[in-house]
């Protein structure tokens, strides 16, 4: 059978590529156990998207028919059904599995839709009916640290986005429902909790799981509190600077720490900013276009050079 291990030595002696992929290709050449932790997660996730779906689209056709106390009771017994893995497995004093952190994830999405559900239908909290997300934040944080689970700690967090404004969805992007002032200082205000939330956990539990959860909501909720800034006079004169010192502190902790994604934080959102800057002060579509290459093209190269200095200065 025909083997590439002496070509894949080659290329490793060479430097062309480090231990961990030569280890793992040297591993498949040889048809050896090799990990699909990374495509198992992804498939679990995608099964809790789908199964949202599902839930979302049955009972939207079925209504009428079943009634809004069948349908908030219905999915609260689905939601205990998939927590009920993760409660016997912390009873049993067992670390919750990859499976069993879905489940749960699809656990809380589901209450999360339920408790939305059934406060349009009988507006539970009337004019308060947005503090339902801060309920959702401190209920989901409550299940991420009694099972450990940074995916559910996920959920809390976005809730609490949500219930600061800054939940993710288009509007919300575009700023639709709020002036560009209005959207970035929500934004830095939940960027802020959650960075004081990341250190007062980190003080507690030295050895935390959710240190990186927080890190990358904090990081992108600042980025865009930033450029949101930077899009308004005269909010423009604190967006500037405030962007500049986010892409400085992304970029050299992810050099100092060997972390990729807060360089793709420093660069991206360097050029969304700079572009909404100035954009708006450039006239004309070819100017306009030009002037967005030019900065599209420069972030892909500072981009590509800090990888490659990552990659020959990390570990």
């Amino acid at each position: 059978m025909h083997s590439l291990e002496p070509e894949l030595r080659a290329l490793h002696a060479d430097g062309l590529i480090d231990d961990a992929t030569a280890a793992r290709a040297l591993a498949r050449d040889r048809g050896r156990v090799f990990s699909l932790h990374a495509e198992l997660r992804a498939t679990l996730y995608a099964g809790v998207l789908l199964v949202m779906a599902g839930v979302g689209n049955i009972l939207a056709r079925n209504i009428d028919r079943i009634g809004p106390l069948a349908i908030v009771l219905a999915v609260a017994v689905i939601a205990v059904a998939c927590a009920l893995p993760a409660v016997r497995g912390r009873r049993a004093g067992r670390a919750l599995p990859v499976a069993g952190e879905y489940l749960l994830l699809l656990a809380v999405l589901l209450l999360s839709a339920d408790l939305a559900y059934a406060e349009r239908q009988f507006t539970l909290l009337g004019p308060l009916w947005s503090w339902h997300l801060l309920i959702l934040a401190v209920v989901h944080a409550a299940v991420a640290y009694a099972f450990g689970s940074p995916l559910v700690l996920a959920a809390s967090l976005t809730a609490l986005a949500g219930w600061f404004g800054v939940g993710g969805t288009p509007g919300d992007l575009m700023r639709i429902s709020y002036s560009e002032a209005e959207f970035g200082a929500r934004a830095l205000a939940c960027a802020a909790t959650i960075t004081g939330w990341r250190y007062a956990d980190l003080r507690a539990r030295p050895q935390s799981r959710f240190t990186d959860v927080f890190d990358h909501f904090a990081a992108n909720l600042a980025f865009w509190g930033a450029i949101a800034w930077c899009s308004e006079w005269p909010w423009l004169a604190a967006g500037l600077p405030l962007l500049a010192v986010l892409t400085y502190g992304a970029i050299r902790r992810g050099l100092a720490e060997d972390r990729e994604a807060f360089l793709v934080y420093g660069t991206v959102y360097a050029a969304i900013g700079i572009c909404a800057a100035a954009l708006p002060h450039i006239h004309g579509t070819t100017s306009s276009l030009g002037f967005a290459l030019v900065v599209v093209c420069t972030a892909a190269a500072a981009l590509w050079w800090l990888r490659r200095r990552l990659r020959e200065t990390g570990p």
